[in-house]
């Protein structure tokens, strides 16, 4: 019988100890199975079942479903008996762990950092504390440049047919993160936002004269999107390109444009007539510097020694074949480049935590106040707690939206969910950096304050906080995207 014996044991005498009863002979003992618990006998049962029909699943969805098992959320996985049956179990598709190339690439690009831009820093704070631009000169650029090409760090997401490493968006997240822990301006060439936006779009003949000679190095480009009355709501774009011809002629102002002064070529979006009835819309095209009708109208002085340009068209004509894309579709490739930069930008912002976060536990284990180190206190304790699991999870989302970009998933919610929590915990982290260390965070000798300044317009550029919260509560709100 299985049924379990409720009876009492008997007691004993005071003092004695129970004796160990023998184990009765082979031949005398029940079955395993019999000796086993109703529980224990369901659950052995269960397994067998499940395992059955996970056989019988695999050997109908072929080979690759045997990376898959109930707990996998894949599509195919979902319709697993494993999965109807709520077992627990692993996907062995799913790994937190870098294939080893993309590790060596990323301790190449620590070394990078270490050896060859943190030693430029207090030249560059210098420079800032003095009025000018938070720049490098082109002798340093020219160097570095060298060096990432002597070292493999050109063009890391570049297809190998151009010459480029090829490196999907989840390594590229861990080697921008090691950029983000200096102030000094470089990131590993080309632009990687630009460059994404040129392989989506590009004819042939446009990446023999674009996107090839910058993809080395030899041209720069700007983008030129925002417009004094349209920043985050490209729909107000008032910059117009009418057909006439075979040219386009542009009339409209851009500004807050990077590298205004040196492009050679900036990709600009505007509002397209084609002139013959058909419909138009939001339009990238190539504008060469230098074409007549284009001017740089100002210098704009931004925070932390940064600058950014406007720029003015009048009847600006522009050959047709410089259209990038199809008429009335460059929000399409637009999208691309943005998203790009806002993983960039999430993965700087884990840089500058970390660099924020090393700063204050070093000056709260030196730190003495009131008779104790600034590291007893229970408040600095607290900071360096939360900040550290803030970085942690951010990094862990910037590698699941980075993960989803690569396999050609929709991540615009994603990416708006990460543009606005990196930014805004980089800021929490650089503000409590700059508190621990009192008076001599507000020094000028210190990268903090440079770091604050790059962080507060990361808040800004690509989109403000709100407008990203708005677009994933939208998502939400109206079922396009579900948790």
């Amino acid at each position: 019988s299985l049924a379990p014996d409720l009876s009492p044991p008997l007691a004993l005498a005071p003092g004695a100890r129970e004796r160990p009863q023998k184990r009765a002979p082979a031949a005398e003992r029940p079955p395993r199975r019999a000796m086993m618990r109703p529980s224990a006998l369901v659950a052995v049962r269960r397994s067998q079942v499940i395992a059955a029909a996970n056989r019988r699943f695999r050997a109908a969805a072929g080979p690759t479903a045997a990376l898959h098992s109930g707990g996998c959320r894949c599509l195919r996985c979902s319709r697993s008996p494993v999965a109807a049956s709520g077992a627990r179990r692993f996907c062995a598709g799913v790994s937190f762990q870098h294939p080893e190339e993309h590790t060596m690439i990323r301790d190449l690009a620590v070394r990078f950092v270490d050896d060859f831009l943190m030693p430029l820093e207090p030249a560059l704070l210098e420079r800032e504390a003095s009025g000018k631009l938070l720049r490098l000169s082109l002798e340093e650029q020219s160097s570095l440049k060298d060096k990432c090409k002597e070292l493999g760090l050109w063009g890391l997401d570049l297809p190998e047919e151009f010459g480029g490493v090829d490196l999907p968006n989840t390594a590229l997240v861990i080697i921008d993160e090691e950029l983000g822990r200096t102030i000094v301006p470089f990131t590993f060439p080309p632009d990687s936002p630009n460059l994404h936006m040129m392989k989506e779009a590009c004819n042939e003949k446009q990446r023999e004269r674009y996107m090839l000679p910058y993809s080395r190095g030899e041209t720069v480009s700007a983008i030129g999107i925002s417009e004094p009355g349209a920043g985050s709501d490209p729909r107000r774009m008032q910059c117009k390109a009418v057909k006439k011809g075979d040219y386009w002629v542009i009339n409209g102002t851009k500004i807050w444009i990077t590298r205004g002064d040196t492009m050679d070529h900036v990709i600009l979006m505007a509002q397209a007539d084609p002139g013959d009835g058909s419909n138009g819309g939001i339009t990238a095209f190539f504008v060469d510097a230098g074409t007549p009708g284009l001017t740089v109208s100002r210098e704009i002085r931004m925070l932390g020694g940064q600058v950014t340009y406007e720029l003015v068209l009048e009847d600006c004509k522009v050959p047709a074949a410089n259209l990038l894309g199809e008429v009335g579709k460059g929000f399409a490739p637009m999208q691309t480049r943005l998203t790009r930069r806002r993983l960039e930008m999430a993965a700087w912002s884990i840089g500058i935590s970390r660099r924020a976060l090393e700063m204050m536990v070093q000056q709260a284990n030196q730190r003495v106040l009131f008779g104790s180190k600034l590291a007893d206190k229970q408040a600095i304790q607290w900071w360096v707690a939360d900040l550290a699991t803030k970085i942690h999870a951010t990094r862990l989302m910037a590698l699941d939206c980075a993960w989803k970009q690569d396999q050609g998933m929709d991540v615009k919610t994603e990416a708006s969910m990460l543009k606005f929590f990196a930014t805004e915990m980089a800021t929490d982290a650089v503000d409590k950096s700059m508190q621990a260390w009192g008076a001599m965070g507000m020094c000028k000798d210190m990268p903090l304050h440079i770091l604050a300044s790059e962080i507060r317009t990361m808040r800004i550029y690509d989109g403000p906080s709100e407008v990203h919260r708005m677009v994933v509560a939208r998502s939400l709100l109206k079922g396009f995207w579900a948790l």
